[in-house]
């Protein structure tokens, strides 16, 4: 791991797996695998999130961003990048609205970027703004998506943070990470009948411009 636990060793072995139910204090703070393909897999399956692939990684990337999780931070789906994400639009997620991202694209992220500032922050303006883009359930997965990206802040409190080293990668959606339910199963096939690759291939040469995120120097008379 890239940072030092501060809880003891039974409830991260808890936090890391991926569980659906339990009464331990382990399985009280797992990763449920449903919240994880929901909120981290670009894949428009029953029940999840309807939003472009591309839009749903720059929210997430956003988010990666503001909650200081490098792990989050340095992984790509594979999905967004063969719907057209790459570095260059990354690159510019921080700075957005003075970016020349597209658009719509901007019109989504000025949602996360209000609900992490303050959801009073959430104007009318912005929302109807989105409207121009997006259907009302897509604006409501947006907002959602917003939310559920703010789950790596746990991991980065408590110190369970995996890094850089562990992603910095292409994620492909028949990974086990993302779990298998019928729904998502039936999703990735559907994907790969579009001819969309859903497993490692050669043939899809992506590299990722690592990000480490270090602290900042402190100012020189500074109180430690």
């Amino acid at each position: 791991m890239a940072t030092q636990p501060r809880i003891p060793d039974d409830l991260v072995a808890g936090f890391a797996m991926m569980a659906e139910d339990g009464d331990t204090p382990a399985a009280r703070i797992a990763i449920p695998t449903e919240l994880s393909r929901l909120a981290a897999i670009p894949i428009m399956s029953e029940g999840s999130f309807q939003i472009d692939p591309v839009v749903h990684e720059c929210i997430r990337l956003f988010n990666a961003n503001f909650n200081g999780c490098t792990y989050c931070q340095n992984a790509r789906q594979a999905v967004a990048v063969q719907a057209g994400l790459n570095e260059d639009m990354v690159a510019k997620l921080m700075n957005f609205e003075r970016s020349d991202l597209p658009e719509h694209v901007k019109a989504a992220l000025k949602i996360p970027n209000a609900i992490h500032s303050g959801p009073q922050t959430l104007t009318q303006e912005v929302w109807d703004h989105a409207r121009k883009y997006y259907s009302e359930q897509e604006v409501v997965d947006i907002v959602l998506l917003s939310m559920h990206g703010c789950g790596s802040k746990v991991a980065v409190t408590l110190g369970l943070e995996p890094g850089p080293q562990a992603s910095s990668r292409l994620f492909f959606p028949s990974e086990e990470v993302y779990g298998s339910s019928p729904e998502l199963k039936r999703a990735v096939e559907e994907l790969e009948r579009q001819g969309v690759a859903i497993r490692e291939t050669p043939k899809l040469d992506y590299t990722v411009n690592v990000k480490v995120h270090e602290p900042e120097p402190k100012q020189r008379g500074a109180r430690s």
